[in-house]
C-alpha cells in the first residue's frame, strides 16, 4: 500500500496499535492566539504528553520548544503543522481571508517529525486563493515524496462565520481534491450521522481521521462522536479543544487513547470521565 518504504515506516509509527492513532492538535495558537488552554504551551503539552496519545501536532517552531516531550520509546510521535490560515479569527476579522504555507518538508525532517498536515480548503470568495492553494499543496506532495514524509490533508469546506461545513457534498469533494493531489493520510470533518460519513469514506482511497473540531458541549457528546465515526471505518481521531481545555488534560487524554485502541468502551470511558 505504501511503496516508499520511509513514509510506510512513519505510518506504521503512527498508527502502532490496533491500526488506529489518537492524535493531540496544539497548533491553534498560530490561527487564534493564546486561547484558554494553550497561554501556556510547555506546560499544556507536558500534561498531554503523559496521557500517552500517538502523536502531538504542532508548528515547528512550538516542536522545538518542547522538544523534549517527544524522545524515549514510549513518547509521542511529532506531527509537524507546515501552513496556516486566518479563517477562523475572530479578532481582527479576516476580510476575504488567507491561506499560505509556513515551513518546509525538510524543516519536519530536521525534527524528525512522523508526518506533515497541511489545509485543502475549499469555499474561497476568490477562485485564485484556492488554485494557490492546490498548488502549494502538489509542491508539498512532491516534497514529501522525496523525503518519505506521510502527509496529512485536512480537506475543509469554509464559509464566513462557521467554524466548520459539514455539507456532505462539500466535505465530499474536498476529501477527493485532497486524495486526487497527493495525500497519504486525510483529516476530515464528521458528517454527523453514519451512513454519510460511510460514503465520505468510500470517495477516497487515504485512510482518514476525523476532526474533533471546537469543544462540543459535553464529553458524551464527543465521544459518541468518535465510536459512530470509528464504527463507519474511520481510522482514528485528531483533537484539540476538548483535550486541553479540559479540567485534567493528562486523564482526559489516556481516556481518550485507550477510547480510540478499543481498550475500552463508550461506557467505561464516559465512567473515567463523570
Amino acid at each position: 500500500m505504501y511503496p516508499n518504504i520511509g513514509k510506510s515506516s512513519r505510518i506504521d509509527t503512527l498508527f502502532n496499535s490496533n491500526n488506529n492513532a489518537f492524535v493531540v492538535a496544539f497548533d491553534h495558537g498560530i490561527l487564534m492566539g493564546p486561547i484558554d488552554g494553550i497561554k501556556d504551551i510547555e506546560s499544556s503539552i507536558s500534561k498531554v504528553a503523559k496521557g500517552g496519545p500517538d502523536a502531538i501536532q504542532v508548528t515547528p517552531p512550538i516542536a522545538k520548544v518542547v522538544s523534549e516531550n517527544f524522545l524515549g520509546r514510549n513518547s509521542p510521535s511529532l506531527i509537524a503543522r507546515i501552513d496556516s490560515s486566518n479563517l477562523w479569527r475572530s479578532s481582527p476579522e479576516p476580510k476575504s481571508g488567507y491561506y499560505t504555507e509556513l515551513f518546509s518538508v525538510k524543516d519536519a525532517v530536521r525534527l524528525d517529525a512522523q508526518a506533515v498536515v497541511t489545509y485543502l480548503l475549499v469555499g474561497f470568495e476568490n477562485d485564485h486563493d484556492e488554485a494557490y492553494n492546490l498548488k502549494a499543496l502538489s509542491k508539498i506532495a512532491h516534497e514529501a515524496q522525496d523525503y518519505g514524509m506521510p502527509l496529512i490533508i485536512e480537506p475543509l469546506g469554509i464559509a464566513k462565520g462557521y467554524q466548520a461545513v459539514r455539507d456532505k457534498d462539500i466535505i465530499s469533494l474536498a476529501v477527493r481534491m485532497a486524495t486526487e493531489v497527493g495525500a497519504d493520510l486525510l483529516k476530515v470533518d464528521y458528517t454527523g450521522e453514519k451512513d454519510s460519513f460511510r460514503e465520505i469514506l468510500d470517495s477516497t482511497t487515504c485512510p482518514v481521521m476525523i476532526r474533533g473540531g471546537p469543544k462540543t458541549k459535553t464529553i458524551a457528546d464527543s465521544l459518541q462522536m468518535v465510536s459512530d465515526s470509528l464504527e463507519t471505518g474511520a481510522k482514528g481521531l485528531v483533537s484539540g479543544r476538548n483535550i486541553w481545555q479540559s479540567e485534567d488534560p493528562t486523564k482526559i487524554t489516556k481516556v481518550y487513547s485507550e477510547f480510540v485502541h478499543n481498550e475500552i468502551g463508550l461506557e467505561d470511558a464516559l465512567k473515567q470521565l463523570e
